[in-house]
């Protein structure tokens, strides 16, 4: 039986890309119904020999972590020195509705498949090209890899303690996150060319691209508070924990987390101690309370601890990794967990569900060329594309004839519908003045003063270019108002407890009786059903319980948190699964119930692990700054820095990778206790990986970061100096000082927020066109200019409450 998916067969992407960005990107569009082509050297994709627990792979059909990310794609081989092979890639392309180019593709640093030769080859394909820094940045061709794009974004330089060294996030996170933020650049151009025959160039830098996911608006926050958020490392408390039997994740962010922690261990001194309600008050403490929860943890078993904390409403996770994984309960009974249709090993199925198009289900991978000679064929059956000229440009912004009722909190929620604001929907967050979005509780002011909810870095970061609405949902004439504003909208999306939805009679069910062609997207931390469905989760939580906590940190010491990647990431999955429901209801006029939870897109990033442990038994660890694929790979201390702030460290640091042995030849004639070592190979490098440290480490104690990272990149080795956080924007690398963008908002004043990280030929030039809504402030746009109550009316609604402008939880209505 054929399944309807989002995207039709005939939606041809040809992908040019080599690593894993590119290979995520178009996996999601393969996963979606589109024809993925993928246009290889005769050596194939690098990819194809990719293994990270150093297991042979198959010359024919690669790896597992190929074979997982190729799933249902098609291969053709390309030797660009033959005349016939070159004429076929030039058809294909000819073909192509998209292409995507990277910069580390051997085959696009051909000048045959440059961007401009790719353009006129092409001009009505949407060509999306991946690099470190973008096409247009002064840093475009310089060196990098994800090491490198987490050092200058300030995720290397969050985790690890305050005393030690930075620590990067395990995996590949930062790869997965450039291929998200493609796929999502490729769809916002097919939303705005449809039926146009336009095409357009999508640039998508990783630098930029971490800046918004992998910290949390770190420059606003500086703006707004005059100082960093975090001025040293130190570790969440409490955090992971060593338990009988393995290690338990707790996180705790609102201070009636912290005081049902304390209930839990029976630490009611802790209770009585208001001061250990702050998060920086408990890090002050560090090794006095991480020893006593220790001592509580040790002596009771992972799933005991989960247990009593889920029932305290604590969030709480096992650490999952590759071998644990797929024998979750939750995911054994989502049936989370698919055998690879190439292979069989284990692997996750997509990441959303959808009661419209279908995920397409997953076909083999490709062995290397297996296509040609049908794709010889179709291109001789196929017409020649047209030479019609393209219809002039659409509004830069292609969702404005859209509505989106957002009833989402915190990050991962309101980052779902932040982009379509952005591209022009009318975005209305609903929040309720007596219970407002929990993230306005993480202001920057004292809750004494007035207007405190106001000064959220993290709330007024995700909110920009929406209206804000509050309404009381408790009350009968809130949800009246409610139900009649989704009447005459088009999208509504939430991130509450599965069960809160049906409480206030807005099941799905009830909402397609009010607007039979709704689309709902659901988002909560682990989804709708299964034992896990009413947990708390939070990003760590979800790292925690994913497998990313796993792999971060020292080899002998404690999993690691992320910080809150995951929900920009999860998010954003949200924001694509969207838009593949908005694509399938401008084709057949129906609605949809999408179910996006940020656990499945943690599983897409960690697909490795499990991949690995199911073929090889290997259990991919933590290797701190170390890589599985690439050697030497470390932070090197360097000469102290004077502190950009008081209260900042003045530690330096400089991160760099060797890829290949050219590289680390040039690194040997750099490094003088290195210059004797230039003749060892990839196997040698990593039997003399602690001696190679410290040569490196006793070299850099006396360089500069900033100056010796240039150096070494100049020789075309990717290094860098680690970036702390609030100094992001000043990085040398970002196009013309524009990524941060300024707005004002009232009591939080002028504050930088990073742009949306994807680069479109057509527009927007600014993202950010207004702040995040006050509380309250459009109620009366709103509820008059859209539901046509008097003004009379809404004075009434105040009255009683309904609405408001302050919240109820500190100066009153």
């Amino acid at each position: 039986m054929t399944v309807p998916t989002a995207l039709d067969n005939s939606y041809r992407v040809v992908d040019l890309s080599a690593g894993i960005a590119g290979a995520y990107c178009t996996k999601i569009l393969a996963d979606a119904g589109a024809d993925v082509i993928l246009l290889e050297p005769p050596d194939g994709n690098p990819l194809r020999r990719r293994s990270a627990s150093g297991a042979s792979t198959d010359p024919i059909y690669g790896g597992v972590l190929f074979q997982y990310l190729s799933c249902s794609k098609r291969s053709v081989v390309a030797d660009l020195e033959s005349i016939e092979d070159l004429a076929l890639a030039e058809r294909l392309i000819a073909s192509a509705d998209v292409i995507v180019w990277s910069e580390e593709s051997a085959l696009c640093r051909d000048p045959r498949l440059s961007v401009a030769r790719l353009r006129s080859v092409a001009p009505q394909a949407t060509l999306l090209a991946l690099s470190g820094f973008g096409l247009t940045s002064p840093w475009m061709g310089r060196p990098s890899n994800e090491f490198i794009w987490q050092s200058l974004s300030g995720s290397a330089w969050n985790h690890g303690s305050s005393d030690g060294t930075p620590i990067m996030m395990g995996g590949s996170h930062g790869d997965y996150s450039l291929g998200t933020l493609g796929a999502a650049g490729i769809l916002i151009a097919k939303a705005r060319a449809n039926g146009s025959g336009r095409g357009e160039l999508v640039d998508v830098a990783a630098l930029e691209v971490l800046h918004l996911t992998h910290n949390m608006y770190p420059i606003t926050f500086f703006d707004i508070a005059g100082r960093p958020h975090r001025p040293f490392r130190t570790d969440s408390i409490p955090g992971i924990h060593p338990t009988k039997d393995g290690w338990v994740g707790l996180w705790v962010t609102t201070g009636q987390q912290w005081l049902d922690f304390c209930t839990m261990t029976e630490r009611f001194d802790w209770l009585d101690d208001k001061s250990l309600g702050l998060m920086d008050n408990r890090a002050a403490r560090h090794d006095e309370l991480v020893s006593a929860i220790d001592a509580w943890t040790t002596q009771r078993s992972t799933d005991e601890i989960v247990e009593f904390a889920s029932l305290l409403r604590v969030p709480v996770a096992p650490i999952g990794n590759g071998e644990t994984l797929p024998t979750f309960d939750h995911f054994v009974d989502r049936q989370q967990f698919v055998p690879n249709p190439r292979s069989g090993f284990t692997q996750p199925g997509v990441w959303y569900q959808s009661s419209g198009a279908q995920a397409r289900p997953f076909e083999p991978s490709p062995a290397l060329g297996e296509h040609a000679d049908v794709l010889t064929r179709e291109l001789t059956e196929t017409t020649e594309p047209s030479n019609a000229t393209p219809s002039a440009p659409s509004d830069v912004l292609p969702f404005k004839s859209l509505r989106i009722v957002d009833m989402t909190a915190f990050w991962a929620g309101p980052i779902i519908s932040q982009m379509f604001a952005m591209l022009g929907a009318d975005v209305i967050h609903v929040e309720a003045a007596n219970r407002p979005d929990g993230i306005r509780m993480a202001a920057t002011i004292p809750m004494s003063e007035h207007g405190w909810w106001e000064t959220s870095p993290f709330f007024n970061g995700t909110n920009t270019c929406k209206r804000g609405l509050t309404l009381d949902l408790q009350t009968e004439r809130g949800r009246e108002l409610l139900r009649k504003l989704i009447a005459v909208s088009d999208v509504v999306i939430e991130n509450y407890s599965p069960r809160v939805m049906a409480q206030l009679g807005l099941s799905y069910r009830k909402l397609i009786e009010i607007k039979p062609d709704i689309i709902m997207v659901r988002a909560p931390a682990f989804g709708t059903s299964g034992p896990w469905k009413d947990r708390v989760g939070y990003a760590p939580t979800i790292d925690q319980a994913g497998g990313l906590s796993w792999v971060t940190g020292e080899a002998d010491c404690a999993p690691q948190m992320l910080g809150a990647a995951t929900d920009a990431l999860g998010g954003l999955h949200g924001s694509l699964a969207l838009m593949l429901a908005l694509e399938h209801r401008r084709r057949t006029g129906e609605g949809a119930l999408i179910e996006s939870p940020q656990i499945g897109t943690a599983l897409q990033f960690t697909a490795e692990q499990v991949a690995e442990y199911s073929t090889n038994g290997m259990l991919l660890g933590r290797v701190a700054n170390r890589s599985w694929v690439h050697t030497p790979q470390g932070v090197y201390r360097t000469a102290d820095r004077p502190a950009t702030f008081p209260t900042v460290a003045d530690d330096d640091w400089l991160a760099l990778s060797i890829e290949s042995d050219d590289q680390w030849r040039s690194l040997c004639s750099t490094v003088d206790g290195l210059s004797t070592d230039a003749g060892l190979d990839y196997a040698g490098r990593r039997v003399a990986q602690d001696r190679i440290d410290a040569a490196i480490t006793s070299w850099s104690r006396s360089q500069d970061a900033e100056t010796v990272s240039a150096e070494l990149a100049a020789l075309g080795i990717p290094a860098c100096r680690v970036v702390p956080p609030h100094e992001l924007a000043d990085i040398g690398a970002l196009k013309d000082g524009q990524f941060y963008e300024t707005v004002d908002k009232l009591i939080a004043g002028r504050m930088r927020i990073p742009g949306f990280p994807v680069h479109l030929e057509h527009g927007p030039s600014r993202w950010h066109r207004s702040a995040a809504p006050c509380l309250g402030e459009h109620n009366r746009a709103i509820l008059q200019g859209i539901l046509g109550l008097t003004a009379t009316e809404v004075d009434a609604l105040e009255a009683e409450h309904i609405i408001g402008y302050a919240t109820a939880l500190n100066l009153g209505w």
